[in-house]
């Protein structure tokens, strides 16, 4: 069950919803945290009930670390519960990778809990903030519970503190206004960018993809094509995701983290990371590279944090070398970012904001490469100009419902790159709009949104595989 599927927006989400609805209208607090709890639970439980296992019992054992860290506060409550989290996860999702490097070659095949990179981040977070005392942190197992199962940001984030979740879960959270039409205006837009833009680029970039996979020499042109298709593939799929979260949390009274600000409006590699996925990066920031030495101690030292914050970043979303030279190029387009601005005037913003969209744009390859093999075959394409065949023949937008016009991948782009430059963003619009035209712009891409459905298999979100 996903977010953009029928079972969810006609059934899963109406049940929950109105149940929420009567316990805020009869003031019932306890009540409503049950009721997100179980809608949380069944909507974890339709992906796998062995999942769903292994989540509750990690929230049981890490609120119990943490109850033992209240009676008794101590380092060791903190290392135990960060060493417990990290063997989940190298268990789970690096074990195969890391026993690769065995001279015989073991095969490892143990499918990835879904959201368990997310899942384990936040109560790892959770523990660090309950050992430095931070306010709003204590709780009980169900709240503790709601805060790491809730289901809008359950899968694919954004990573969410408990100190930002938790006293909003206590007496008055009912009482306070319920922004309903800005959180139902937020979810149709994610649905609209998930279903009628991301989803309709995706075969075409997975054709490309494909070819490279399977040995296929690509030209520069379909290398190109196949670069900036899935990096405007992956920001419409994942902001819409975020932009669905902040909306599904908005009509339950929780507010959610802003994820994404329009990146590929960046002028600059530093600041598309304080656009892009912002929760992740702030986690990496006051996690990692500020308990490094940030950029307080010498330029090379601050050149190795960043470099070693980008390729933990990296592997963080996979457990592959691909995933390693994505975080690495990364990290030195950061150091050489800081380089220059220490030595150079900054660039003119037409300049900076060509050279980071290409930069970021072509990085996105061994990202959505299979491996580092096919990365690199791709790359070995950009020296091939002999003529824009395109491997895939079907283009972009046939596939797009709302844009037959544009008839060809390499043409169809340039309008989706626009689209996520410029202009405000989703939560910028639904805000600037009265409740009256939010309800006419939600119903309208709402429709859109289930007839499309209709009319092709839903995919599930690209951050799932993370």
């Amino acid at each position: 069950m996903i977010f953009s599927s029928y079972p969810f927006l006609l059934q899963l989400l109406p049940l929950v919803w109105v149940s929420f609805l009567l316990c805020r209208r009869w003031g019932m607090t306890s009540a409503a945290v049950a009721v997100l709890l179980c809608g949380s639970t069944i909507f974890y439980l339709s992906w796998s009930w062995h999942d769903g296992a292994l989540l509750l019992a990690s929230i049981v054992l890490n609120h119990a670390l943490g109850r033992c860290q209240q009676a008794r506060p101590s380092r060791r409550w903190l290392i135990l519960a960060i060493v417990g989290n990290l063997s989940l996860l190298l268990y789970y999702k690096y074990a195969g990778f890391l026993l690769g490097f065995l001279p015989q070659a073991v095969h490892w095949q143990w499918a990835l809990p879904l959201g368990i990179s997310f899942f384990t981040f936040q109560q790892m977070a959770w523990h660090v903030d309950l050992y430095q005392r931070r306010p709003g942190t204590t709780s009980g197992l169900a709240r503790y519970a709601l805060f790491v199962l809730f289901f809008p940001q359950l899968i694919a984030g954004p990573i969410v503190h408990a100190r930002n979740i938790l006293p909003r879960l206590r007496a008055g959270w009912l009482g306070r206004p319920l922004p309903w039409t800005l959180g139902v205006t937020l979810l149709c837009m994610g649905l609209a960018k998930k279903v009628l833009l991301a989803d309709s680029i995706a075969p075409g970039v997975d054709r490309l993809f494909g070819a490279a996979a399977s040995g296929q020499a690509l030209n520069a042109v379909e290398v190109l094509t196949a670069a900036f298709g899935y990096g405007l593939q992956l920001y419409f799929d994942f902001s819409g995701y975020g932009d669905m979260a902040v909306g599904l949390g908005l009509m339950f009274g929780i507010r959610l983290p802003t994820n994404f600000r329009a990146p590929y409006r960046s002028s600059s590699i530093v600041d598309f990371w304080r656009r892009w996925h912002i929760t992740l990066s702030a986690f990496l920031r006051d996690y990692l590279y500020v308990p490094l030495g940030g950029g307080h101690s010498g330029r090379l030292r601050q050149a190795f944090n960043l470099m070693l914050t980008m390729l933990l970043g990296g592997l963080w979303h996979g457990a592959g070398w691909q995933f390693v030279l994505w975080g690495g190029i990364h990290g030195l387009l950061l150091g050489a970012a800081h380089a220059w601005r220490r030595a150079f005037p900054p660039l003119p913003a037409p300049l900076g904001l060509a050279l980071t969209t290409a930069a970021v744009m072509l990085v996105w390859i061994p990202f959505r490469a299979n491996s580092l093999a096919v990365a690199m075959n791709m790359y070995r394409g950009l020296l091939d100009w002999s003529g824009p065949s395109l491997t895939a023949p079907a283009s972009l937008v046939q596939e797009l419902p709302r844009l037959e016009l544009v008839t060809s991948l390499p043409w169809a782009l340039p309008v989706l790159l626009v689209l996520s430059m410029y202009g405000r963003t989703a939560l910028q619009h639904c805000l600037a709009l009265r409740d009256g035209a939010r309800g006419l712009l939600a119903g309208g891409l709402l429709i859109l949104v289930l007839k499309t459905l209709a009319e092709r298999p839903d995919r599930a979100f690209l951050y799932f595989n993370f």
